[in-house]
């Protein structure tokens, strides 16, 4: 199979309308028209072709399993060559309270989360803003982001901020500070030194993240030059996002499908049959796109810190379901600005005693969240969500403790009701111990236990 116009032929059946119906009218005429030889049978091709449509691949995988084998390991490949990639999920974090806590939100998405959506995403641990708002201002943005008003350039006063603020998350993240993004609310080509913040990067981490840029075209060399930088560095992609037919159709002219193999277009074209996550400009606007946004699904990708290096401010965010308390599809925990690492340092110290407790002893208030149902007969209790069913036998001090758990319980009400300390120390604390290992006990409360300190 030809990956590179494989690639192409979805790209541009996924994203231009026009194409679409040629293909769909005369498949070989419109591979010809389009300069494509993806080396595969048009059948398959007409099938993948109907499961982007449909969104429904399950004939293609019943039809197709050899094809769709070659696919999954050139991808698999290309993954376990990103040093990013790896990185983001195979790291040994520096801090264990905090990659449990991160544990936590992984596992707590999937009960809300499609399945193959949230699989598929990265899980980055820190977002990087090097300006205030974007240039962009797509229709659908996520995180409706304000125009483009600062960015954060290299000077030196910057430049000693910025390494001193990597240096800090080395120290206190060890390997999982390198699973980072420079952008969040912001696009990263409106800042002219981006290039040098990246070496900085690279050199406190050793590691090159991918960019998601709007502008792949406003300076097709600089776009060159980047992505060239990062092939040299070990990372090969680069996603840029079309929001326009016109637009893809001059990405395709000015790249080729071999130059952008290792590039990932996000078709954000309203012809595109993309959908949007349900979260920022594209939620206000789903009454007037019926279709277009996906249920269950956030552009959020951070469980971790995001750090606004023109505000000097930070804040401690997970993925969620959009929702009219969290529109951008993720869930603030908590914020705090900084003048400085040192002071960084301090503000870090005290959101870990605050929000990454070591068990659920530390909880003030013991509540399920109220996307689990609870259903208990014969001394099994299953709690169901929309993607996931949990079973576990339960003797009846258990199953009364999860009866509870359901509206919530203080901590006094459950030291009076079910012995306190004393059964953190038995089997109702095997059951505790589970439901927080698994992300099933809410941990969304105010008045943490514990006191501000030092990592």
């Amino acid at each position: 199979m030809n990956f590179a116009d494989y690639k192409r032929f979805l790209e541009w059946y996924m994203g231009d309308d026009e194409f679409r119906e040629r293909f769909d009218r005369a498949p070989a005429a419109a591979l010809r028209e389009a300069a494509l030889s993806p080396e595969t049978s048009v059948e398959f091709l007409q099938a993948i072709a109907a499961g982007c449509r449909s969104y429904n691949f399950r004939p293609v995988v019943e039809r197709f399993p050899a094809e769709l084998a070659e696919l999954r390991g050139f991808a698999a490949a290309l993954e376990e060559a990103n040093p990013f990639t790896v990185r983001c999920r195979n790291a040994c974090g520096g801090n264990a309270r905090f990659e449990e806590w991160r544990e936590r939100r992984r596992r707590a998405n999937r009960a809300v989360l499609q399945p193959l959506y949230f699989d598929r995403s990265f899980n980055i641990a820190v977002a990087y803003e090097l300006g205030v708002g974007c240039s962009g201002q797509c229709g659908f943005c996520c995180f409706d982001a304000p125009p483009l008003q600062e960015n954060f350039r290299y000077t030196p006063e910057n430049r000693e901020l910025w390494r001193g603020v990597l240096a800090l998350f080395c120290e206190l993240l060890g390997d999982r500070a390198g699973a980072a993004a420079l952008y969040w609310a912001t696009d990263p080509f409106d800042n002219p030194d981006l290039e040098k913040f990246y070496r900085d990067f690279y050199e406190l981490n050793q590691v090159w993240p991918p960019i998601t840029t709007r502008w792949p075209l406003r300076d097709p060399e600089r776009t060159r030059r980047f992505a060239g930088e990062g092939r040299e560095h070990g990372q090969p992609g680069c996603r840029f996002s079309m929001t326009e037919r016109g637009e893809l159709r001059r990405f395709f002219r000015a790249f080729s499908a071999e130059e952008a193999m290792d590039w990932s277009l996000v078709l954000n074209n309203p012809e595109s049959l993309n959908r949007y996550s349900a979260s920022g400009r594209a939620r206000q606007a789903e009454p007037e796109m019926p279709g277009r946004c996906q249920e269950d699904t956030t552009s959020c990708c951070l469980s971790g810190f995001l750090v606004n290096l023109c505000r000097r401010s930070i804040r401690l965010v997970s993925p969620c379901v959009p929702d009219e308390a969290n529109p951008y599809g993720f869930h603030l925990w908590s914020e705090a600005s900084f003048r400085d690492a040192a002071e960084l340092e301090r503000v870090l110290g005290g959101m870990q005693e605050r929000f990454f407790p070591e068990g659920p002893e530390a909880l003030p208030f013991l509540r399920l969240p109220p996307v689990w149902n609870l259903e208990i007969s014969g001394g099994r209790a299953e709690l169901t969500s929309r993607y996931l069913v949990r079973r576990f036998a339960v003797s009846p001090q258990e199953a009364a403790l999860l009866e509870r758990l359901k509206t919530g319980i203080s901590r006094r009400e459950f030291d009076r009701e079910f012995g306190g300390e004393l059964a953190f120390l038995g089997k109702t604390h095997g059951l505790l111990e589970t439901l927080w290992k698994s992300g099933m006990l809410s941990e969304e409360e105010e008045n943490w236990t514990g006191s501000i300190s030092r990592w």
